[in-house]
């Protein structure tokens, strides 16, 4: 006869309130489970009264215990909070000149605004005529960044586009065999666009004054040769620096040369009579 195999009793598992479980265990005996749902419901003052509101609400939406100070303000605790803040002042109200000799008493004692005070007492207002030109032509200058070429091979290329247009000059850069011509075509579209954004130039007016070259640093390479020897090679880099002005500029060259050929007196025919008294060597 085989033996009988125990009876199994299953007891239904004591539910646990969740106000009465900690980190340490159950807190058998510290709180009821009726005192512990009391302590889990929300405050009288509170305006959520249940976990779907509190979902629908704003996680920006902040209540008046919840505020945050802001950067560089006081807090009511504070011992400084009674003191009044420091209004903003205006700009028009700042005395500029004032607070300059204020923080350097000795401006008036520096070499160079006793230079520009002389100056200006010997020109008595009088304008140079590099002044007059600047207030009545615009002309922009803009220098390239370090193109790996060398000055001998972007010196002809700066001269022949000296003394073009901006437009005539793309044209020659875009259907010139040179290596170089591409980064000179790239900065004669930057110098174009800079000199209308920022000086108020018209591209179809604007010509090249002056073009320039001017030499870089060298980078350096290695070059193989015979019998296991190596030969240091100086890389160089240039750079272009393009002057622009616009067409008041041509039409003022323009005007002085005529004027200086106006005031050149009229041409003297000497009288068709026969010349003596010459001869090829010295009379001594």
């Amino acid at each position: 006869m085989s033996a009988l195999a125990p009876l199994r009793v299953l007891v239904p598992a004591t539910r646990v309130p969740l106000g009465t479980r900690s980190l340490f265990g159950f807190n058998w005996g510290s709180k009821t489970s009726k005192e512990a749902a009391e302590s889990t419901e929300a405050p009288a003052d509170s305006k959520f009264r249940s976990i779907t509101e509190l979902l629908k609400r704003s996680p920006r939406a902040t209540t008046a215990a919840q505020e945050i100070p802001k950067r560089g303000d006081l807090a009511d605790s504070s011992l400084f909070a009674e003191e009044e803040k420091p209004t903003a002042v205006n700009s028009e109200f700042i005395d500029f000149e004032t607070l300059r000799k204020l923080r350097d008493p000795e401006r008036n004692n520096w070499g160079w605004l006793k230079k520009v005070a002389q100056r200006d007492h010997r020109k008595r207002g009088r304008l140079t005529r590099q002044e007059k030109i600047a207030q009545t032509e615009r002309e922009h200058t803009a220098a390239s960044h370090f193109i790996k070429t060398s000055m001998k091979k972007l010196a002809p290329l700066a001269r022949q586009i000296a003394g073009k247009s901006v437009e005539d000059a793309i044209v020659q850069m875009r259907f010139s065999p040179k290596k170089a011509a591409k980064s000179v075509l790239k900065h004669l579209y930057y110098t174009r666009d800079e000199a209308v954004l920022r000086k108020g130039l018209k591209s179809e007016e604007m010509y090249i004054s002056q073009a320039w070259v001017g030499r870089g640093p060298f980078d350096r390479g290695l070059n193989h040769r015979a019998r296991g020897r190596i030969d240091m090679l100086k890389l160089p880099y240039t750079s272009i620096t393009l002057n622009v002005k616009e067409q008041a500029t041509l039409d003022r060259i323009a005007r002085e040369k005529q004027a200086k050929k106006d005031r050149k007196p009229a041409q003297q025919i000497l009288p068709n009579r026969a010349i003596r008294g010459q001869k090829q060597y010295y009379m001594w």
